[in-house]
């Protein structure tokens, strides 16, 4: 719902401009007393817990019948009985909380006050003996409310559901302009990259006409649209299949059954097949083949598929069907200084890149790499991130301790604040759900300060503790979870720690790593944690059984950055060696397609349907983009 603080600041900068003032003040005021804080799940249930702790009955009823108006009773009746069961699970809240810190006459006004209410409600019978009762928490009929397991889980109970019933309420048309605008950017995005890309496979099939004539070209589309079904799930297949096709005379395609012809044509055209593009092995798709001429039935086609030249070819192509296949390369020059981060946002569309001359750049990597906005700030920044869910801003840190939220599409600084004097921000990362964001800072003699920022207001929320550790502990890189509940930080320590953000507490640590955590990244079904130690140790840590890593192995290479594809099942390794990627197998990594060659601090990578998009950065400025097809 994040997009209703953007819809409130564009009403309030339209009534400044009109010129409403006063409709303005009272806007203002209105916002000030709104019980459901602009639609945030988090400060609702804080509000419901700052009631309970400060045993206010009044407001808390006042807060939930406003809910139960404006949202619980406009659901269907199949979940009433959820509805009111988690009412009566939060009264009960409110009253253990008054008999564990011994307030008997809030335990008194509650019955004096709601009796009436709740006296024909089945599971209230017994409660109404509670002032009664000593040691309640020993009692068998009051003591599951009284263990923190019970109440942490009331909690989270309750921020899911109303979680998703803010997810499923009818967006206003106002609030739903924005996203609907992006996913149209998106797709017309999208649109014009494959369209560019198969123009210029059209383009390379037209530079050898002996090789790929256009009726076996059309053949080909025409088999294509008879082997695979219509319909959206099947496109991306599809046009993996087409440039498979084209690229390397496979076995779906017709090619194959083609009759050899004149020694003389062959000699003619082997040229032009040495020059088509290479295959993850290294060859390309014409070596060691001559040129074949279409047969002239499906029968024909069969009579010859099993010879030797045939079976050779069958194999090679199951062999590249495994791997990735690299159908672009290209380098982006824009930046004259060591690049510290560069990372996609939410859609994949955009990248933003920062070096330690300050500059930050925002730039689209295809179909050709195209600068969007730049910006300087006056120290080097060494770290960012995209808000959520709105393309438009960045978080930023820089070397001088300040961070700065970027608006990509004005080229302009937002805000700046000094978040730790004369300490660098060596880490920033944005929640998924919420708008804020954890800063990482460490000083100079290596103490560090974690803190959670309030995007919208600019404020410190909370300084967030690691928990025990020696006195240089410090957090070198963070992510949040998919519900921006836990936030996950890999320490100068070696240990990764898991911190519960709703009660500012360390619920869990890992160790392992010799040395500090240099990245750690999240797999896809957010089950596990990778991290990168400077000892060079790749490990995987489940978050269900938190004691051991569940794998690990030990680089041949210095890595230095690292990130996964979206299926959690290939790993982009970076270093002084450059960047590979490998799969992630039982035994270790194993190397599938190498990149590049040069040394490499920063990466990121991208995947829109069959085709992936990997960024690497170095420390002499270059960016190089590498568009691959998926296994």
């Amino acid at each position: 719902m994040s997009q209703i603080q953007y819809v409130d600041d564009l009403i309030r900068e339209y009534l400044l401009y009109r010129g409403f003032s006063g409709t303005l003040k009272m806007f203002d005021a209105e916002l000030k007393v709104d019980k459901e804080k602009g639609f945030r799940v988090d400060k609702i249930v804080d509000q419901l817990m700052q009631f309970i702790y400060t045993y206010d009955l009044t407001g808390l009823k006042e807060l939930w019948g406003h809910l139960d108006q404006k949202m619980f009773s406009k659901l269907e009746n199949e979940f009433t009985p959820a509805i009111r069961k988690l009412e009566s699970s939060v009264l009960k809240l409110y009253l253990v909380n008054a008999v564990a810190n011994n307030k008997p006459d809030k335990v008194t006004e509650f019955f004096s006050r709601l009796t009436p209410d709740l006296q024909g409600q089945p599971e209230w019978k017994d409660w109404f003996m509670l002032p009664y009762v000593k040691n309640p928490e020993e009692s068998p009929v009051f003591s599951v409310q009284f263990t923190r397991t019970w109440q942490d889980t009331l909690v989270v109970s309750l921020h899911n559901f109303l979680a998703i019933i803010y997810q499923a309420m009818p967006m206003p048309v106002l609030a739903n302009y924005e996203e609907e605008a992006g996913r149209v950017r998106r797709l017309t995005e999208e649109n014009d990259s494959l369209r560019l890309r198969l123009a210029s496979l059209q383009q390379r099939s037209s530079l050898a006409p002996e090789v790929l004539p256009l009726p076996d070209l059309m053949d080909d589309f025409y088999i294509i649209a008879q082997e695979i079904p219509a319909g959206m799930e099947v496109q991306g297949k599809s046009l993996k299949t087409l440039i498979r096709t084209i690229g390397g005379g496979l076995p779906t395609s017709p090619i194959m059954g083609r009759k050899p012809q004149e020694q003389s044509h062959k000699r003619n055209n082997s040229k032009r097949l040495s020059t088509t593009p290479t295959n993850v092995w290294g060859k390309t798709a014409g070596d060691g083949t001559g040129l074949t001429k279409r047969s002239v039935s499906l029968e024909a086609r069969s009579r010859t598929r099993n010879t030797q030249r045939e079976v050779s070819l069958d194999r090679t192509g199951k062999m590249s069907r495994q791997g990735f296949l690299l159908l672009s390369q290209e380098e982006m020059t824009e930046h004259k200084s060591a690049v510290t981060q560069c990372q996609f946002n939410a859609s994949g569309s955009v990248v933003a890149s920062c070096d330690v001359d300050g500059v930050i750049k925002v730039w689209s990597p295809a179909p050709q790499p195209k600068l969007l906005s730049s910006h300087c700030h006056k120290a080097a920044v060494l770290s960012l991130d995209w808000v959520s869910k709105n393309e438009r801003y960045l978080v930023c840190g820089s070397r001088s301790g300040t961070a700065a939220l970027y608006d990509s599409r004005d080229s302009k600084t937002l805000w700046e604040i000094s978040v730790e004097d004369k300490a660098r921000i060596v880490s920033v990362a944005c929640s998924p759900t919420e708008s804020v964001f954890v800063s990482a800072c460490v000083s100079a003699q290596n103490q560090g300060k974690l803190l959670l920022h309030d995007i919208k207001s600019k404020k410190l929320e909370r300084t967030l503790s690691l928990g025990p550790g020696p006195q240089s502990l410090y957090a070198t890189c963070c992510a949040y979870n998919h519900n921006g509940q836990l936030l996950v930080a890999g320490c100068s320590d070696g240990t990764v720690r898991t911190l519960d953000l709703r009660h500012s507490e360390v619920i869990d640590s890992w160790s392992g790593h010799q040395g500090a955590v240099t990245a750690l990244q999240l797999t896809p079904d957010q089950n596990h944690c990778y991290s990168l130690g400077q000892d060079n140790k790749l490990y995987r840590h489940s978050f269900n059984q938190t004691k051991q890593p569940v794998w690990e192995t030990q680089l041949p290479y210095s890595a230095t950055c690292f990130t996964l594809d979206q299926s959690g099942q290939h790993i982009l390794m970076c270093g002084q060696n450059g960047a590979s990627i490998n799969q992630i197998s039982v035994g270790g990594v194993a190397p599938v397609l190498k990149l590049s060659s040069t040394s490499v601090a920063a990466c990121h990578w991208a995947n829109a349907n069959q085709c992936g998009t990997c960024v690497t950065a170095g420390l002499d400025g270059k960016v190089e983009i590498f568009t691959l097809l998926t296994p």
